[in-house]
């Protein structure tokens, strides 16, 4: 092929490229748009490093009295014979009760992939643990039995009592629904992070209301 025959060519050469950059970008309006694809068994696996998420704490200072009267003999209301000691406290306690959600409770079904978007179902949030704090707590007033045995099960009958009562307190006072809103705020970033999706969080079915008994 000679040169002449080269220089009749290069306007042919030029079009046909054109037509194959043409016919690339059409084909690109037809091709899968990118996107993110991961296993949900990741994502689980993640979530349950987190074991249970301590999202909320509330901090308490209350006042806790008990009073054990003990048994009465030949008792006339103003003449008794004692079968023991009475034994009467009160408690200046502090203490604290933390929310959270137990993610190990999740399963591979209650996460789910819909186009760009991750749904979790989470499980209701719970009570951790609740507890009160010796160090900082003390008694204002305090009788007890000369039986060291009686004496001590009343101290701790008296701060079983008010562990209680943080408890109650905490969940009358709304920690629970705090901890849901939490969850977005700690929860929802994470796995967004991890998945380069728009997560949403949702919760299982509300259990049955909690009942306290205080003595």
């Amino acid at each position: 092929m000679n040169f002449k025959a080269i220089i009749r060519l290069i306007p042919w050469i030029i079009v046909l490229v054109l037509l194959v950059f043409l016919w690339l970008r059409r084909l690109g309006n037809y091709t899968t748009p990118e996107r993110t694809e991961f296993e949900s068994t990741l994502v689980l696996q993640e979530i349950e490093k987190l074991g249970k998420l301590e999202l909320v704490k509330y901090n308490y200072k209350e006042v806790v009295e008990m009073e054990n009267v003990a048994k009465r003999y030949l008792d006339l209301g103003y003449f008794y014979i004692p079968g023991g000691q009475d034994q009467k406290a009160i408690l200046i306690a502090q203490g604290e009760a933390v929310a959270c959600i137990d993610l190990q409770k999740i399963k591979k079904e209650d996460i789910e992939l819909r186009q760009d978007t991750l749904y979790v179902n989470l499980p209701q949030p719970e009570i951790c643990y609740y507890k009160v704090n010796l160090e900082n707590s003390k008694f204002y007033d305090l009788k007890t039995s000369k039986d060291q045995k009686k004496a001590g099960e009343f101290v701790d009958e008296v701060y079983a009592k008010a562990e209680a009562q943080i408890r109650e307190a905490a969940v009358q006072s709304g920690i629970l629904a705090d901890a849901k809103t939490m969850s977005n705020s700690v929860l929802k970033p994470f796995l967004e992070n991890i998945t380069g999706v728009t997560v949403i969080l949702n919760f299982s079915e509300q259990p049955n209301p909690i009942q306290f008994e205080v003595d």
